[in-house]
């Protein structure tokens, strides 16, 4: 039964690995790579979040898939995260988004493609973990580190295009 594995932490922390291995391990003189590998980690965590969703039983009213570990037990913070009817559609959401955003960069992207894609897969991996965490300092810290990859991609990409007109 898939409920024994750590589905939740893994979509939540194999995008943000895979943004860091895009960021210091591919680098960027093989962008073509760092698109491949993006692509196959944004697969992987899609079929991960269907198999929750395949084994999520929506007559349960509590939290599934629930991982729990204390974190900070002085301020009795903890790792944990759970699934409920509600934060599934939206890692749904956030798993096939990723998928069309990392297909529709394929082409749009040609500079700083490793950060480029760095930023979101641990932006995507980041919001993974404010959908599942239950703990509110845990939720706090998805929230406010989702951030700091969001504002580099507005920052960076998010302006027009050099090749579009406007105006």
């Amino acid at each position: 039964m898939l409920t024994s594995w750590p589905l939740l932490s893994l979509l939540v922390w194999l995008p943000v690995i895979g943004g860091i291995v895009n960021l210091f391990l591919l680098g960027d003189r093989r962008p073509e790579q760092v698109r491949v590998f993006s692509l196959i980690v944004t697969i992987v965590s899609l079929l991960l979040v269907i198999m929750v969703y395949g084994e999520f039983d929506p007559t349960i009213a509590s939290y599934q898939f629930v991982e729990r570990f204390s974190w900070i037990p002085t301020f009795n913070i903890e790792y944990y995260l759970g699934v409920d009817g509600i934060a599934l559609p939206l890692v749904i959401l956030t798993c096939f988004t990723g998928l069309i955003v990392v297909i529709a960069g394929w082409q749009i992207i040609q500079v700083r493609v490793p950060e480029y894609y760095a930023a979101f897969l641990i932006m995507q991996g980041l919001m993974n973990g404010v959908f599942f965490a239950v703990d509110a300092m845990l939720f706090y810290v998805f929230w406010e580190a989702m951030l700091i990859p969001m504002f580099l991609i507005i920052g960076i990409w998010g302006g027009a295009a050099p090749y579009l007109r406007c105006g």
